[in-house]
């Protein structure tokens, strides 16, 4: 096989990473909307709806995998693509560099304040 095209399938793998970390940190999102307790308004208080105020144990879970999988993938991209930087002189793709920052940093958040021990 051409070294170029190993290299175009090599970006091709990181470009596909990045894509599916981005989208698995949107579905993250969602999730995280969802296992986070409810917001009384004053419209919940004077009506007397009930709203959950705690944080749904398995959805909370589900949210944590998702952000570790984020970082694991994203740090593994980073290596390919310092890999391809070293090799070939490519550069360094900011993308991939911003979702591990961002999911640490949410993994860090939730470990920190650990929601499910309140």
């Amino acid at each position: 096989m051409n070294k170029r095209v190993l290299l175009d399938r090599f970006h091709l793998l990181t470009y596909a990473m990045t894509i599916v970390g981005w989208a698995l940190l949107i579905y993250a999102l969602i999730v995280f909307d969802n296992a986070r307790p409810e917001m009384a308004t004053v419209v919940t208080n004077y009506f007397g709806i009930d709203v959950r105020q705690n944080w749904l144990r398995d959805v909370y879970d589900r949210l944590k995998f998702l952000l570790w999988f984020c970082a694991v993938s994203s740090f593994l991209t980073l290596i390919f693509n310092y890999i391809l930087k070293v090799t070939h002189r490519e550069r360094i793709s900011m993308a991939i560099l911003l979702l591990f920052v961002v999911s640490a940093a949410a993994i860090s958040l939730l470990l920190i304040l650990n929601p499910t021990a309140i």
